[in-house]
């Protein structure tokens, strides 16, 4: 069993990602999941038995079904293809259900099977028109991994620092004068209320959210392995006073250390403006769904746009 699936507890959640298996054919064959199934959006399927399996709903255009069994199930009608897999992995799915699936092979949505008529199953999106060479444009290389923090941990985290940490102090900057360093509140650099969290329990559910969905997607995109966190941070970035100017993450000595800034959306679609930009590398703008973090490499130039109404509400942590 791979180790990724074994630090994802007894069962995998909505955000987590498929750790890879093999999956074992009727002929005799097998594949793994990641190298074959990988890039599609899928239906996942746990029948408990023939009768469930033959019950299979037909999956839409686009998305790929595979029903999956300690045993080969069988009697699942075309296009499902049937496997057998590690016991182990398919227990941390769970018995009876049916999962969709995204191309990057995140768990998005679990319904129990047999699957009722009245619940809408969502068809796979629509894709995204293929650009020619001649048509490729210069974009930002940052990740963007969803569902790290789920919507009531958001909203968690929001009370806490609204309520509990009676709104954050305004946020400050670290300057030099006299040979000695101090913060100073500079409104030309940056305006936000921050604090660190203050609840052991909510820190605790953020960082086992860090390591079980965040980090192993950036030791696959960057090759990195993350072995050091700064503090989380809780931010607030309020209409008409919330930005953060252009500006980069590791320039100063006391910050030298930094690898990759993460930074995860708390209320998207709560407020307008607020966006990252990265001058660099053109005009897009990059606002994530709530719960999904956004990971870049702290040398990147980047802004925070300023919030035009609403407050936007993050979480961002530094890792190296």
């Amino acid at each position: 069993m791979n180790k990724a699936a074994e630090a994802a507890g007894e069962r995998w959640l909505p955000g987590d990602r498929l750790p890879d298996v093999r999956l074992r054919a009727h002929v005799g064959s097998s594949q793994t999941l990641h190298a074959e199934f990988a890039g599609a959006p899928l239906w996942l399927a746990t029948p408990v038995d023939e009768a469930a399996a033959r019950a299979l709903p037909s999956p839409p255009p686009g998305v790929v079904a595979l029903c999956v069994g300690e045993a080969m199930p069988g009697a699942a009608p075309a296009p499902w293809q049937a496997f057998a897999a590690d016991p182990r992995w398919c227990a941390a799915l769970g018995v009876g259900v049916l999962w969709q699936v995204d191309a990057n092979l995140r768990l998005q949505a679990a319904h129990s099977l047999p699957v009722a008529a009245t619940v809408a199953i969502a068809a796979a999106p629509a894709p995204v028109p293929e650009l020619s060479w001649r048509q490729t444009g210069l974009i930002a290389p940052v990740l963007q991994v969803p569902d790290v923090f789920e919507p009531e941990l958001c909203a968690a985290l929001i009370r806490h620092l609204e309520v509990d940490c009676g709104g954050g102090e305004v946020s400050a900057v670290l300057v030099l004068e006299g040979g000695q360093q101090r913060l100073q509140v500079d409104p030309s650099i940056k305006q936000r209320r921050e604090v660190i969290p203050r609840d052991p329990a909510l820190e605790a559910r953020m960082h086992e959210r860090l390591m079980r969905r965040a980090l192993p997607e950036i030791a696959r995109v960057f090759n990195f392995e993350v072995k050091r966190r700064d503090p989380f941070k809780l931010l607030a970035y309020p209409q008409d006073a919330g930005y953060f100017r252009a500006h980069r993450d590791n320039e100063t000595p006391d910050v030298a250390h930094r690898r990759f800034a993460l930074s995860v959306n708390l209320n998207q679609g709560d407020y307008a403006g607020g966006e990252f930009r990265y001058p660099e590398f053109g005009p897009h703008r990059f606002s994530p769904a709530t719960g999904a973090a956004l990971v870049f490499s702290c040398s990147m130039l980047h802004e925070v746009l300023p919030v035009e109404s609403g407050t936007r509400y993050a979480m961002t942590t530094f890792l190296a």
